[in-house]
């Protein structure tokens, strides 16, 4: 099923710039998409150990920036592939960081959705890292997310597989766009990309198919950051 949807549903995959490190990527997002000193909320549906939140918040030099984090900290909550439940466990222990950007929120994502979402009620550049690998947790992220109506840069970290498919039944659920911006590719399939997502309430066209891009990602934020001054 994921690889059908890699083939026809994401063929644009195939036209999109391609990076050697997931750092580069990275790096690609906070560059080029946004400056270093702009004011950015980053949001992270699974941390582990907290690497690539720290990375995204030593990259940008705004002070009221936020970086949020969401994990249980007791690893997957079921079997994934080949990776039984409890993989990534660090037995409930939140990374521990000097920087005052950045906090976490320990739980299951479905139990922490509200305390996540009064944080993001006024977010006008919006960054959202989904690197939970299951299919349920992306797509209760996802589904979630949307509900800001908020256009926002998307990161996923394990897209071949779960991921890809739960974007796909995301888009297909909500009439959502994804224009997709880069990737890295290990083994001919994409394993991290970049994308911008644009829930149906946030458009400001009306396009004919769900992965048009019309728009400007700049100007879809002004326009989402007015809507709440």
């Amino acid at each position: 099923m994921a690889h059908s949807v890699l083939l026809y549903r994401f063929d644009r995959l195939k036209s999109i710039p391609t990076f050697e490190k997931r750092e580069a990527l990275w790096d690609e997002c906070l560059t080029r998409k946004f400056k270093e000193t702009d004011r950015v909320t980053y949001v992270e549906f699974g941390v582990h150990t907290g690497y690539s939140i720290t990375y995204f918040a030593q990259k940008n030099l705004n002070r009221d920036s936020v970086f949020i984090g969401l994990d249980s900290f007791e690893g997957l909550p079921e079997d994934w592939g080949v990776l039984p439940k409890g993989t990534f466990d660090v037995e409930g222990k939140m990374p521990q960081t000097n920087d005052s950007r950045i906090t976490f929120i320990k739980g299951w994502f479905q139990n922490t959705w509200d305390e996540l979402a009064a944080k993001l009620s006024k977010t006008e550049r919006l960054i959202v890292h989904y690197d939970a690998d299951l299919y349920s947790s992306t797509l209760f992220a996802l589904s979630k997310m949307d509900s800001l109506n908020r256009p926002y840069i998307a990161i996923f970290d394990e897209f071949t597989g779960h991921e890809a498919r739960a974007l796909h039944n995301y888009l297909q659920a909500f009439n959502a766009s994804v224009s997709f911006l880069g990737q890295i590719v290990i083994n001919e399939y994409p394993i991290h990309v970049m994308c911008e997502i644009v829930p149906n309430g946030a458009r400001v066209d009306s396009p004919s198919e769900p992965d048009r891009q019309a728009v400007g990602i700049d100007q879809r934020m002004n326009l989402a950051g007015q809507s709440t001054s």
